[in-house]
């Protein structure tokens, strides 16, 4: 059972870190078509914002893999 829940929580963060580098390849785009500098660079920073995060969230998981991994 436990290895079930480790399995789908695994799934899910991977498609949730999928997600997140999906909409920053968006904000990406949608940035390109700012005509206002203040407004490209607010959509930019944002795209390496979900970017970050979804690094941080994979960073978290790994490090909890290889401890859960090492314990057994």
């Amino acid at each position: 059972m436990a290895d079930s829940l480790r399995s789908d929580a695994s799934r899910l963060t991977l498609e949730n870190c999928e997600k997140l580098r999906t909409l920053a390849c968006w904000y990406r785009e949608f940035a390109e078509r700012a005509s206002n500098p203040d407004i490209w660079a607010a959509r930019l920073h944002t795209a390496e914002d979900l970017e970050a995060e979804a690094a941080r969230i994979e960073a978290a998981f790994a490090k909890v893999a290889s401890v859960d991994l090492t314990a057994k």
